[in-house]
Parts: structure tokens; C-alpha cells; sequence
């Protein structure tokens, strides 16, 4: 896990993520839904950003926008340096597979493949060697101490442990950048606080960038920045080492 991402990170306060003057609007009907207006954000190297606010505030389309999989309608996305938008679908979809991860709030499965095959997927799909993919997979497993689920079939279990091996999938490719959208929102307190010490962990050992999306607002404290969206704009920023509570 400690490959080719921490090379990267050499330089602690690099803006790695650049939004800019990002507007989406949506057509329903007749009407336009405003859903970002003028959304401008940097996300250094070493951040563990929290995206907090209500449902339908925005914050899942400003990931999805980081992404590259939803277009602004106005505005800039640079990814260490590469205009995403620049870029051709197939071209992004390349971009992304290696350079970031992203953790769903329902993980999806081929449930044809056990537990490891599935980690080992994005891997096998990018053109790897299985016998090496799987390799992968497997070291990733047991540095998340999830190997004992190896050979099972990924729908038989728990929804902590699903989510655990989504965020091994998600690592395989040992992307620079991990991206969660309210990755604890089917889970029991239990499994949400352990998925959340997971990104805590690969945040400050391993030197991973990672965005939170969640409503939960227990959560934002273990992040070193969280901004709070309401109604498609950044209404707060706070950064961890603050005087948080004059903020809340």
C-alpha cells in the first residue's frame, strides 16, 4: 500500500485537486436546478477532507464532478495538473483507474467471483497479469486483515466486511486519491467507526489523499478540513487544528 502513492506525496502541501468556478445545472422539466453555484476548492496532498451537509446540498455531485464523471456546466477541474475535462471519456476513465479510488454506499459485485477475484478485478480489467492482480489483492487484504474472507462470496457478508473489501478494491490499483461517498450509511455504528479509523489510517500512514462525502455529522472531526455545503454552496470551512468550536 506504501507504493507509488507516497513517492507522489513528496511534497506535503501540493495542491493536487483544483476546482474551479464549478456551476452544474440540471434540467428537469421545464424548470433548472441549480445544483453547484460557483463552487471553487483546493485539496492538498495530505488532506482528509469531510464534504458534510444534508441530502441534496450538492456534495455527491461535486464528487462525481471531481471524478470526471459528470461534466460542469461552468468551471475547471485540474487533478495534478490534468484539466479532467480536458480529456475524452475513454481517456478520463483511464486517467481515473489509476489514479483514484472510490468507496460507494453500496458496493457492487460480480457475484460470480469470490471475494479476492472481485478485489482483484480493476486490476485484471486494466489489462494486469491475474496471477500478479491477485497477488495484489491479496497483500492488500491482509494489510486490512481481511484475508480470512478471501474465498467467500462478497453478498454472504456483513456490510462492514463488504465494505472493507470495497475499500481493498478500491486500493488495489494504489491510486493517489480516494474518494467516499457516505461509504458508513448502511452500516451499524460499529462497522462506521471501524471503516472510518480504515481512512484515518491510510490518510496519516500511508499518505493517501481522501474525500468524504457524509451527513453524519460524528464523523467530520477525524478529517483535517471539512467544508459544510448547503443548497450547492460552500457555507463553512474549517480546518481540523482550529479553534473548532467557534465554529459549530
Amino acid at each position: 500500500m506504501e507504493g507509488k502513492a507516497n513517492s507522489n506525496n513528496q511534497h506535503h502541501h501540493e495542491v493536487i485537486i483544483e476546482v474551479e468556478e464549478v456551476k452544474k445545472n440540471f434540467d428537469v422539466g421545464s424548470r433548472i436546478i441549480q445544483a453547484l453555484k460557483n463552487i471553487t476548492l483546493k485539496v492538498r496532498a495530505t488532506d482528509f477532507l469531510v464534504i458534510f451537509g444534508p441530502s441534496g446540498c450538492g456534495k455527491s455531485t461535486l464528487l462525481n464532478i471531481i471524478l470526471g464523471l459528470d461534466k460542469p456546466t461552468k468551471g475547471k477541474v485540474r487533478v495534478r495538473g490534468t484539466d479532467v475535462y480536458g480529456l475524452d471519456e475513454d481517456q478520463r476513465a483511464a486517467f481515473r483507474a489509476k489514479k483514484m479510488g472510490m468507496i460507494h454506499q453500496m458496493p457492487y459485485w460480480i457475484k460470480s467471483l469470490n471475494v479476492i477475484e472481485n478485489v482483484a478485478l480493476p486490476l485484471v480489467i486494466e489489462g494486469g497479469q491475474e496471477k500478479k492482480a491477485m497477488r495484489e489483492a491479496r497483500k492488500i487484504m491482509q494489510e486490512l486483515e481481511i484475508i480470512d474472507l478471501a474465498k467467500q462470496i462478497p453478498t454472504q457478508l456483513s456490510g462492514g466486511e463488504q465494505q472493507k473489501v470495497g475499500l481493498a478494491r478500491a486500493l488495489v490499483s494504489d491510486p493517489w486519491i480516494l474518494l467516499a461517498d457516505e461509504p458508513t450509511g448502511n452500516l451499524d455504528s460499529k462497522s462506521g467507526d471501524e471503516i472510518m479509523s480504515l481512512f484515518k489510517l491510510l490518510n496519516q500512514k500511508y499518505k493517501r489523499t481522501i474525500i468524504l462525502v457524509t451527513h453524519n455529522e460524528e464523523y467530520w472531526q477525524l478529517g483535517t478540513r471539512r467544508i459544510e455545503m448547503r443548497d450547492g454552496e460552500i457555507v463553512k470551512e474549517v480546518h481540523h487544528n482550529s479553534n473548532l468550536k467557534s465554529h459549530i
